[in-house]
């Protein structure tokens, strides 16, 4: 595998990053995953956006490399030769001669890019195989989730818990209201609408999110950005989850309770599917 690491392309074995580097020590940067469908780069703009509002909310200079970041994708593209890839780009504050909190006036920041096959989404092979199953948590993450930031130890504790059931989601939800999922947005379809979590919520701003959003008023289906109570989610017809790397995944499984079996032609979720 190839990779970039500050502007050089090299081979994964060589890439070298400071222990100093503050991406390291204090979880201080942000990222941005880019999906690649038959070497052509997915929404680029819209990631490159949310990248540049990343790094604009937490103080980290735009390099070089962001400015020309296709260009750098592109190459990365050729070397690794999946047809099908995601882009993996971190850009952390840089690297510290001395630990510590404020940070040097002068520091570069650090750019790394990789990238990896991406699997086809199994609900397109097969769409009547069993949706993903998920647990509900608390969420107890810091209250700007609507930054991509490196520091994702809350997205990653509930997952891991060796105490709990295996799930392939975490939903989390605050004062009763559902925000988003450890690696993705929710959308649910209740009483006729499609609801989906409001960005008003400080939750991801994701792109999938907003594509099929957009789609989906293309398309005269009725969807809403507002909050959805446990109560209301618990209720839903359908729920499914979407993300750049997962695209549209719907979910059979609320901790121990099983959602409805629905018409696979009769699913929002499917049509929803087919705007990727």
């Amino acid at each position: 595998m190839w990779v970039y690491l500050n502007g050089q392309i090299l081979k994964e074995n060589e890439a070298r990053i400071s222990p100093l580097d503050r991406g390291f020590t204090f979880g201080d940067g942000v990222y941005e995953v880019i999906p690649c469908y038959d070497n052509q780069l997915f929404l680029f703009d819209e990631h490159l956006k949310r990248l540049k509002a990343s790094l604009e909310l937490t103080f980290i200079p735009l390099t070089d490399e962001i400015k020309n970041l296709d260009k750098i994708l592109l190459e990365l593209q050729k070397k690794n030769k999946f047809l099908n890839q995601s882009f993996y780009i971190q850009v952390t504050r840089g690297v510290d001669e001395v630990r510590a909190h404020a940070v040097e006036k002068k520091m570069h920041p650090t750019v790394f890019v990789t990238s990896q096959e991406l699997q086809k989404n199994p609900y397109r092979i097969d769409p009547n195989q069993e949706g993903i199953k998920v647990r509900l948590e608390e969420d107890i993450r810091w209250h700007r989730c609507d930054i991509k930031t490196i520091a994702l130890l809350g997205n990653t504790l509930p997952i891991n818990d060796p105490n709990k059931p295996k799930v392939d989601e975490i939903i989390f939800h605050k004062d009763g209201i559902i925000n988003e999922g450890s690696k993705s947005n929710v959308f649910i379809f209740h009483k006729g609408k499609v609801l989906t979590p409001s960005l008003d919520q400080n939750i991801l701003p994701g792109i999938t999110r907003g594509h099929i959003i957009k789609e989906m008023r293309n398309n005269d289906i009725d969807v809403h950005e507002t909050e959805i109570s446990i109560e209301q989610f618990l209720a839903a017809e359908e729920v499914w989850i979407t993300s750049s790397t997962k695209e549209v995944q719907p979910v059979s499984k609320i901790n121990e309770y099983t959602l409805p079996s629905k018409n696979l032609e009769d699913s929002i979720w499917y049509k929803v599917l087919k705007f990727i």
